[in-house]
This record gives structure tokens, C-alpha cells and sequence, in this order.
């Protein structure tokens, strides 16, 4: 990094303001380098890019899958296509899918895109594969808007979804298809009629059977590859039907992609995204530093289910750079990794954590001497990179640290995370231990892309970089929460302004026939307001850290929100919980909470088991109970129970708890005068038993 790095005594410059604040909010901040709606190759859709490729560099390496041993089970060499491939597949595929008039036009009334508007549908219910990204290429050569599908939404908002879209056609892998089966035997199928299947390595043995019993029902299947065959054949025989339909090209401000959130009370929400917003992702990569080249390799094992690994493939497009999609299964990724040698690496903070368990692990099983010289010389490691920037170190990366960079390769020289807050000491590690820098971006599915990043110059950790050149943003107060933005830092004396981040940029069309939703999303002023808090560290170049978020929703590492009110709701149908306080941060990836027992039936369950040994019962109090762990254990048992009979997701469900003597009140300021639990002063008032459970 040499001379350009940047640290806490010589911050990188990450925004300006070109205006001067209102009462109530920041001034608007921008890139140093401006604002553009530009991007480096001039192509702001998808398919404009691969034909770009296709024309430019035919033979090139586009598209990587791993070969796969059906006797052995074993997974060998990447085996590519080319850009000329690709396309040429996904120009097979929507022929295939034209032929079978699987995706006819809808007319949705909709009060942002308009009444009778005319669109087609394909919802996607797959893993990441190179099959996913023709298929979908394909969809765009004519327009087909594609809505994505994932477990964790649960079958009700899977419901919402398919009625909402009147979604005919899923293309779904073989694997999801006993969810699709029971959907129909639910009826909860709605209006899907054709179901396009991906084989897959690790589908069940009753597959055949399965897909039987879904034509049985009515369903018309078929396989991806009598897609691709059939639309080949039209192309080979020249069918006049085809080839004489007009195809309509999807356009930059086209919706071409509606991706459902989860995570809320209320039915999930359509996010519109546009190809041009995403197209312009890769300002972000070349802004902090990434001087990507077709040489560069990217491995693809995050959802393409969610914006993340989307933003991330626009960037592979623009600038022509090989993708291998990872083997199915993250018990695999490190053998993946060891054969691709990706360049840049990007995951999920869970990923990482991950990582640095496994490098532990093995480091602690070499012994106390080596563990200890190894421990001194990372702390080294991480000295020079805060002070001087410096990745390499001749002595040691011979000794320790090139072993642990073959972990992932070899090749590795760029990270990046998103989703959600990493701990700091887990970024230092992975930044000395593979030598290379670490970028933590922000964003919102709204947002359709990243709207922050730190510099890969900046050895400042724990924030989220600055604005990037095609967003302008501000702060505004939440003055019940007791954010402002006229706050200073009480040590130093230096405005740190917080509050509410509001941005302006390319971001989403609105909510899909949503405009109440959309209009509570983005104000009069063409705002769109994240839900998070932000302080505005003026000291560091005006850089931003996230650091509580407005709405009763909070994120796990996972990237997954949790809904307190409605997780709280239903563990109280426990017997041994009167109140419950469920709480989750975002370095983890589960949740806590605090317990305010029902002393009666914790009684029941202790003496049953004489818990406590040779006492009187009867005569436990409230402050018997607080620290007991075989209550609490017993608690978190229970909540198990009725969380998973409720549908709840592993990670909505506490996995630790305390048990509190003190139920929360009007009275004792927990609670508001209408009965809700008054969240910050909760926090405040447990921050000791919150901050323990998450360190026991």
C-alpha cells in the first residue's frame, strides 16, 4: 500500500458538503470526486455487456463450474465457457422458453409503473450456478422481469409473492422441489403452472418421483436442459415462429429484477431494481482502489437470491473477468477456492468468522510454543498495517502466513464484506494473515446496490467508508431515540453528527404494487430513508459508521433481519416466560434475550428435578433464578420448542437468555404508557447482562 495509505493520524478524505445544513439534518454529502451516473464501458444493462464481451473477446473464460464424478462424488478442474457460450446458451434458453410460451404477458396495475402495464414474470428458486445467470440472460433478451424466491421467507410470504407477481413459471433445482409439492398440496401454488427444473449433483434419490407426483397435480415440468435443446433446435432449423418473434430487449430503466424482503410482520415487499442501477456498481470497486482486468477471477457462492452477489457479478460483466461458481455446499468452499485461485473474494461477516475459526483451530493444535510466536508475530503484522500500511513481512509470511493464504488459493488480494457489521479484530486478522486489504461496504436492497465502501487505502477499521460518486446523502435527527445531528463527541470536543441516513441516488422504482410502503420509503423530496443510524466522524474525512437502526428489526451476520415484536410474541407462549426482551448485533449469528420468569412454573420444573438440591422450593424468589443456568438452559429448550412449531427461522431464536427479577414497566421506564417496550432504555439499563451473554 505504501505511500497512499491512510490511517486515524492521516484520514482519508471520504466526502464533502456541497450545501449547508437544514434545522434538523446534516448538510448533503458527496464523493470528493463528484456525482456520474456513468460507468466505465458505457453499458447499462446486462446483456449489453455480455454482447460487449461476446464481440470484443468471444473465446475468453466467462463462466466456471466445477466437473462432477457421480461414482466417486468427487468434484475436479473448472470447466469453462466462454462469453460467445454463454450467449449463445441463453439465447437457447429464451427461444426454449418462447416455444413453450412458458412467460406470456401480464398486465399489472400498478400506481408507480401504471395501469394495464405489460410485463412478464419468471420467479427463480435456485442456489448460484452458471445456470441461473444464462437462464437469466435469456429472460432479458426479452424482457422477462425476474422475481426472486428463498427458503427463509417462509410458504405464507412465498404465498404473498406468487400472487402478487400471478407468477406462472418458476425455474427451480431439483432439490427445491418437495417445497414446491407441498406448496401445492397447500394449495399456496397460486397460479404456477410450469415448472422449469435444474438437475443438481447433491438432489434426492425419490427426485423422479417427486417431479411424477407434481404432474400429477397438474404441473407441467420440464428439465433445464429440454429448454436449451429445444431452443437450440429452433435456432438450427431455422423455426420461422422464432425467429421472426419480436424479442424486446430489456432497457436501463426497465424493472429487471423484483427481490422480496424478509424479515418483517407484515407480507415481504417487491423491490423493483433497474439494470442501470445496477450497472453502476462498478464505480465503487475502481473509487477505492480496484484496478480489476480480465486476468482477476471471482468465485460465486452467495445467494443471487439477494442484491449482494448481484452488485458483485455487474462488476465481473463490466469488466470481463472470469466467474467459477463454488460447488454447492460451503463445507466445500475452501477446496473451491483452492481451485479456482479467485483474486477477490467477497462474503458475509459468517464467512469470515469462519475462516479465522478454521486458521485458529489449526494453529492450536500445533502446540503452545508455536501458537504463542505465532500470536506475537500477527500483532506485529497488525501494528505495521495500522501505522504503516504495510501487508508483507519478509520474515514471517515464509514461517506463518503463506500457508494460510493457500487456504483460499494463494491468489487472493482483495476482500471485501456487506450484509452486515464486522468485528474489528476479525478484519485485522484476515487483512496480516492473507496480506491483502479489506473493504466493508453498506447498502440496501432499496438502495440496489452499495451506496458506501471504505478505501482500500485506509487502515482505519469499524466503518463503513463514504458516500460513493453516484449518491449524495445527509443525516437527519431522531430526536426520540436522542440522536442529533448537532452532537459532539463528549471526549474530544468534535462534532459527530447522528442520525437517520437518508440517500439520493439511482435505487429502486418503488415497492411492486406497494405505493403506500414506497411513499413511506422515500419522502416528497425523492429521499429514500435507510431505517439505520449513522455518526458522521468528522475527524476521519468525513467517514460513516452505522451504529443502531430505527425500526424494531435487527441484523444478524447472517444478513438476515429479525423482527423483535413478532419473535417476542410468540415465545410468550412459553410457561416459564411473563415478559420477553429478544435482542441480536450484527457481528453475531444468533440472538439473545432477557427473561422476566414465571416464577411459579420455574418453581415446578426445579423441584421436579431437584435442580437445587435439598431445599425448601416453595420458597425460591425472582433472585434464586437470576444466573440459574439449568433454568435457564431449560428456558431456551422451551423456546426452541415453540419457535420451531411457530415456523420461526433457527437464527430468530435465542439461543442464550438471562433471567431478569424486575419485569419491565411504565414505572420503571421500560415501558411506554400504551404498552410498548421502550427498546434503547432496555439496552441501557441490561447493557452488562446483554454484552455477557454474548461473551460467555
Amino acid at each position: 500500500m505504501g505511500n497512499n495509505v491512510y490511517n486515524e493520524s492521516r484520514p482519508y478524505q471520504y466526502g464533502v458538503f456541497k450545501s449547508q445544513g437544514k434545522p434538523g439534518e446534516t448538510g448533503i454529502l458527496v464523493n470528493p470526486h463528484g456525482i456520474t451516473d456513468k460507468n466505465y464501458i458505457d453499458r447499462y444493462t446486462e446483456i449489453d455487456c455480455i454482447e460487449y464481451y461476446k464481440e470484443k473477446r468471444p473465446n475468453s473464460n466467462f463462466f466456471g463450474t466445477r466437473e462432477y464424478d457421480p461414482k466417486t462424488k468427487k468434484y475436479g478442474k473448472y470447466i469453462w465457457k466462454s462469453f460467445a457460450q454463454v450467449y449463445d446458451l441463453s439465447t437457447y434458453f429464451i427461444y426454449g422458453v418462447t416455444k413453450f410460451n412458458l412467460c406470456p404477458d401480464i398486465f399489472v396495475d400498478d400506481e408507480i409503473l401504471g395501469k394495464n402495464f405489460k410485463m412478464k414474470f419468471m420467479g427463480f428458486y435456485s442456489r448460484s450456478r452458471e445456470e441461473w445467470h444464462i437462464a437469466s440472460f435469456g429472460c432479458q433478451m426479452d424482457s422477462i422481469t425476474i422475481v426472486t424466491i428463498y427458503d427463509t421467507l417462509g410458504l405464507d410470504s412465498l404465498e404473498y409473492l406468487l400472487r402478487q407477481t400471478e407468477l406462472t413459471t418458476i425455474l427451480s433445482e431439483s432439490r427445491n422441489l418437495d417445497t414446491v409439492l407441498k406448496m401445492k398440496e397447500e394449495n399456496k401454488l397460486v397460479n404456477v403452472k410450469n415448472i422449469i427444473y435444474l438437475h443438481c449433483n447433491d438432489e434426492k434419490e425419490n427426485v423422479e418421483e417427486t417431479i411424477e407426483k407434481l404432474r400429477n397435480k397438474g404441473l407441467n415440468l420440464i428439465s433445464y436442459d429440454t429448454i436449451i435443446s429445444t431452443g437450440k433446435k429452433c435456432f438450427e432449423e431455422k423455426d420461422k415462429d422464432i425467429l421472426n418473434y419480436k424479442f424486446k430487449k430489456v432497457l436501463p430503466d426497465d424493472v429487471f429484477l423484483i427481490s422480496y424482503t424478509s424479515g418483517t410482520t407484515n407480507n415481504p415487499k417487491g423491490v423493483m431494481i433497474r439494470e442501470r442501477t445496477l450497472m453502476l456498481t462498478p464505480n465503487f470497486m475502481y473509487n477505492i482502489g480496484y484496478r480489476l482486468t480480465e486476468e482477476d477471477r471471482h468465485i460465486t457462492f452467495l445467494p443471487l437470491a439477494h442484491n449482494m452477489e448481484h452488485m458483485l457479478f455487474s462488476v465481473n460483466l463490466v469488466y470481463g473477468i472470469p466467474d467459477g461458481f463454488y460447488s454447492g455446499s460451503i463445507s466445500r468452499l475452501y477446496e473451491d477456492a483452492q481451485e479456482l485461485k479467485p483474486t477477490y473474494f467477497c462474503a458475509v461477516p459468517r464467512i469470515y468468522d469462519r475462516i479465522i475459526q478454521k486458521i485458529s483451530d489449526s494453529i492450536n493444535k500445533k502446540g503452545f510454543l508455536y501458537q504463542k510466536i505465532f500470536n506475537k508475530a500477527l500483532d506485529i503484522k497488525i501494528h505495521n498495517f495500522e501505522k504503516y500500511g504495510k501487508l508483507n513481512h519478509a520474515f514471517f509470511d515464509p514461517i506463518f502466513f503463506n500457508e494460510i493464504n493457500n487456504l483460499l488459493g494463494g491468489k487472493v488480494k482483495y476482500f471485501i464484506s456487506g450484509s452486515a457489521a464486522m468485528k474489528k479484530y476479525i478484519i485485522q486478522k484476515l487483512v496480516v494473515m492473507f496480506s491483502c486489504p479489506f473493504n466493508q461496504g453498506y447498502g440496501l436492497t432499496e438502495g440496489a446496490g452499495t451506496t458506501f465502501i471504505n478505501s482500500m487505502h485506509d487502515t482505519y477499521t469499524g466503518i463503513i467508508g463514504g458516500v460513493e460518486n453516484t449518491s449524495e446523502i445527509k443525516l437527519v435527527d431522531l430526536p426520540e431515540y436522542n440522536y442529533y445531528t448537532t452532537d459532539v463527541n463528549p471526549e474530544t470536543g468534535v462534532p459527530e453528527p447522528r442520525g437517520e441516513l437518508v440517500f439520493k441516488n439511482q435505487y429502486f422504482k418503488g415497492y411492486f404494487k406497494n405505493l403506500p410502503e414506497t411513499n413511506k420509503m422515500i419522502d416528497k423530496d425523492g429521499w429514500l430513508h435507510s431505517g439505520d443510524v449513522a455518526i458522521l466522524l468528522t475527524k476521519y474525512g468525513n467517514a460513516l459508521k452505522i451504529i443502531d437502526r430505527v425500526k424494531n428489526l435487527f441484523k444478524l451476520s447472517q444478513g438476515e433481519f429479525v423482527s423483535r415484536e413478532k419473535v417476542q410474541n410468540i415465545l410468550a407462549n412459553s410457561k416459564y416466560a411473563t415478559q420477553i426482551f429478544l435482542h441480536g448485533e450484527s457481528q453475531y449469528n444468533y440472538s439473545v434475550a432477557l427473561v422476566y420468569p414465571r416464577l411459579n412454573n420455574c418453581i415446578e420444573f426445579l423441584k421436579a428435578n431437584k435442580a437445587m438440591g435439598n431445599i425448601d422450593y416453595d420458597k425460591i424468589s425472582y433472585n434464586d433464578l437470576i444466573g440459574n443456568k439449568t433454568m435457564e438452559n431449560e428456558i431456551v429448550k422451551d423456546f426452541d420448542i415453540i419457535g420451531r412449531s411457530h415456523d420461526l427461522k433457527g437464527f430468530e431464536i435465542p439461543k442464550k437468555i438471562r433471567i431478569i427479577k424486575e419485569s419491565f414497566s411504565v414505572k420503571n421506564d421500560l415501558m411506554t404508557p400504551n404498552l410498548k417496550l421502550k427498546i434503547n432504555n432496555i439496552k441501557k439499563r441490561y447493557s452488562d447482562e446483554l454484552t455477557q451473554l454474548y461473551k460467555s
